[in-house]
């Protein structure tokens, strides 16, 4: 503390041996120096808080993206949950259901070959389907019959279906394969 007294008096004795116009100098070179160090500061101020905010902003955003992405997850999940319980309550006998919507669309099926069951996706997932043969079958007929057996109990799906216009009359043959779906038990 002496010091600084110390030092504080040399520096003001020094000040008084100067003459008027040095003094003025002295002074304004001083506050020049006092406002550039002002300046500095403030401005090392305002980037610190536009980088702070800039931050804050940039984590906002990611929160809100992270809302977003936590938000369709959970739907997606909900999504996969009720797939998954239609596919564990699906017991369709396929070829009994198959030739029951076929006698409710007026409809004969004259060839029905099963195929084997196949294993989708990580395994889980049984995937059982029948080949049918329609020959000479009214098209509003087939639509009737195809439309019902998607609409029925569990997942039931027409999965390929191929034409085959009669130019003589206005029927046609039809070759199709429907499948049905259920969790691995």
């Amino acid at each position: 503390m002496d010091k600084l007294r110390e030092l504080l008096n040399d520096a003001k004795a020094w000040f008084e041996r100067l003459t008027s116009r040095e003094r003025n100098m002295v002074m304004a070179t001083g506050g020049a120096v006092l406002a550039f160090a002002l300046f500095l500061i403030l401005f090392s101020f305002s980037n610190t808080a536009s980088a702070y905010r800039k931050r804050t902003d940039q984590k906002l955003g990611k929160l809100r993206e992270v809302q977003v992405l936590a938000a369709s997850y959970r739907e997606a999940t909900q999504e996969r949950q009720g797939v998954e319980q239609q596919l564990t309550g699906s017991n369709v006998r396929l070829i009994s259901y198959v030739e029951e919507k076929a006698t409710l669309a007026g409809l004969s099926v004259p060839n029905m070959t099963p195929k084997n069951d196949v294993n989708l996706g990580d395994g889980q997932i049984v995937e059982s389907s029948v080949e049918l043969t329609f020959t000479d079958v009214d098209l509003r007929k087939l639509y009737d019959f195809l439309s019902s057996v998607e609409r029925g109990p569990g997942v039931v799906k027409v999965k390929s279906l191929r034409l085959e216009p009669h130019s003589t009359t206005d029927t046609l043959t039809a070759w199709t394969t429907v499948s049905t779906y259920k969790m691995k038990q």
